[in-house]
């Protein structure tokens, strides 16, 4: 059986995520939270260090290890200036001196612990981007906006239905024509306005 192919000590953004199978959003994610250990100029990922780095954060035992170890990596980043030209927030590579195990790269385990992890962070992002939305009022509840929108067609139908017997004796009692168009004008108008009203409050209603 031959020997899996030893993995490059950095990579891209986008290869680093396919090899962890993660979109590549959450790899930028993880860049701006520090949880990636970069190349001097932070273009690319170190592989190994960042690899040891999210599955250090995924171990509550080794939450203060890992946190250490941002420490000393925002210890000696490059200046401001040089990061914003690099594109990244946190850079460098691991120059905490402390000794590393190795990377089990074809442990399973590790893997799904690393994805899960990545699952429930975006999971989340998504949810309270959700709740943010509906304090906005960017995002409506479906089933309200549908009860309300349903409210707001049948009070139409009712209004037109009722033109005829709220209108007749105004009608029948014109001869001018011009008349009769001004009374029907006039009906067809508040059915509208009565529309416009319950559909107004669609955004106050949820």
């Amino acid at each position: 059986m031959a020997e899996p192919r030893p993995l490059p000590d950095t990579l891209g953004f986008r290869e680093f995520a396919s090899l962890m199978g993660f979109r590549p959003s959450y790899v930028t994610e993880l860049k701006g939270k520090g949880h990636l250990v970069l190349t001097e100029d932070g273009r690319r990922v170190r592989v190994a260090e960042s690899r040891q780095l999210l599955a250090d954060l995924a171990d509550p035992s080794k939450a203060g290890v890992a946190a250490r170890h941002a420490a000393a990596r925002a210890a000696v980043s490059p200046s401001p200036s040089t990061a914003q030209e690099a594109g990244q927030g946190a850079a460098g590579g691991d120059e905490d001196g402390e000794d590393r195990a190795p990377v089990a790269y074809d442990d399973p385990l590790a893997l799904r612990r690393a994805r899960a992890q990545a699952e429930r962070e975006e999971a989340a992002l998504r949810k309270a981007l959700r709740e943010e939305q509906q304090e906005l009022g960017e995002l409506l509840q479906r089933d309200e906006v549908v009860a309300v929108i349903a409210d707001a067609i049948t009070t139409l139908r009712t209004g037109l239905e009722n033109l005829p017997t709220v209108l007749s004796a105004s009608l029948a009692a014109e001869s001018a024509e011009e008349r009769c168009r001004v009374i029907l004008a006039n009906g067809i108008e508040h059915a509208l306005e009565e529309l416009s009203r319950k559909c107004s409050a669609i955004g106050r209603h949820v």
